[in-house]
C-alpha cells in the first residue's frame, strides 16, 4: 500500500476513534479559530466549526465558513486540505488577482480570507475584455509545462489574451509556484473586487496534486 494512502487511512481511523471533547461555543472569532487549531482531529474541528460558524460550502479537501465579520474560513477536512491551506497561504505568492490571506493557523488547519462575491462567465468577460473560455484555454496552454499537457496547440485567441495583465500575472505565479491550471479555469474559483477578477482558490499546486490526487505517483 502506498504511504500516502496509509497516512490517509490512519487519519480517518484516528478521527473516528478519538473521542475528543469540544470546547465551549463562542461568538468571538479569535477564540473560535484558536479552538479549531487546538483540536486534534478533523472530525472534532468540523463539529465545532458547524456550531460556531456559518457553513457556506465544502469540497473534497476543505470546508468553507462565513464569519460574523464577513470573512471566510477555509478549514481542512483532511491531509489534502492541510497541504492546500499551506500552499495557498504562502506569503511569497502575491498578486492583485489573488485573494488576500488575512490570517492562518500555525498547523494550517485553517486560513482566513476576505469574502468576495463569486462571478459568472459574463461578469468575467465584462471585466477582462475576453471570454472566460478563451482565458481558460490560454491558461492551460501557458501552464502546460506544469500540468504536463505539452502537446497542446496554441489556442486561436491566445495572442489577445496573453497581452493582458491578468494572464501575465496568473501565468507568472502559476509557473513560480507550480499551480495546476484546473482550479484557475473554473469560474467557481473566481470572485471580484473593485471590478477586477480575483482568484479565490489557489491551493492546488503540482506538489499537492502529485502527493494526494495523482494515482500514478
Amino acid at each position: 500500500m502506498r504511504s500516502k494512502n496509509l497516512d490517509r487511512l490512519t487519519s480517518i481511523f484516528y478521527a473516528l476513534a478519538t473521542g475528543e471533547s469540544l470546547p465551549s461555543n463562542s461568538k468571538d472569532l479569535a477564540t473560535i479559530l484558536k479552538n479549531i487549531e487546538e483540536l486534534e482531529n478533523y472530525n472534532s474541528r468540523k463539529k465545532y466549526a458547524e456550531k460556531n460558524l456559518k457553513h457556506l460550502s465544502s469540497g473534497s479537501s476543505r470546508l468553507v465558513y462565513l464569519t460574523p465579520g464577513k470573512t471566510v474560513i477555509k478549514m481542512a477536512k483532511n491531509d489534502r486540505g492541510i497541504a492546500q491551506n499551506k500552499a495557498e497561504a504562502n506569503s511569497k505568492m502575491k498578486s492583485k488577482h489573488l485573494n488576500k490571506i488575512l490570517s492562518q493557523a500555525k498547523n494550517h488547519s485553517w486560513i482566513e480570507v476576505p469574502y468576495l462575491e463569486k462571478i459568472t462567465e459574463k461578469d468575467f468577460e465584462k471585466m477582462a475584455g475576453f471570454s472566460f473560455e478563451d482565458f481558460g484555454q490560454a491558461i492551460r496552454y501557458g501552464l502546460k509545462t506544469i500540468s504536463g499537457n505539452s502537446d497542446k496547440e496554441k489556442p486561436k485567441n491566445f495572442n489577445e489574451v496573453s497581452k493582458s495583465s491578468l494572464y501575465k500575472d496568473l501565468v507568472k505565479i502559476g509557473k513560480q509556484f507550480k499551480l495546476m491550471p484546473g482550479d484557475l479555469v473554473r469560474i467557481s474559483s473566481w470572485g471580484c473586487k473593485n471590478d477586477i477578477p480575483i482568484l479565490i482558490d489557489a491551493g492546488l499546486t503540482k506538489d499537492v496534486y502529485d502527493t494526494f490526487y495523482d494515482s500514478s505517483s
